[in-house]
């Protein structure tokens, strides 16, 4: 899993929260993770599309799809 590989922890549940004591992602690390997310499938995320409302893996995951 792609965002594995920027959070600080071990493992990674749809309904962790994304920032703060979630993942812990800092912001630089989910900024290079979405560049990831669009270099390994082809896809363009509008990060427009990403506001304050995702706050869950399982909420980001939903949105991304809806980027392919």
């Amino acid at each position: 899993m792609l965002l594995k590989k920027h959070a600080r922890v071990k493992e990674i549940a749809m309904n962790d929260e994304i920032f703060g004591g979630g993942i812990d992602i800092s912001s630089l690390r989910f900024t290079e993770f979405i560049m990831d997310i669009e270099e390994e499938f082809g896809i363009d995320i509008d990060v427009d599309d990403l506001d304050s409302s995702i706050r869950t893996v399982g909420q980001l995951f939903d949105r991304i799809s809806q980027a392919k």
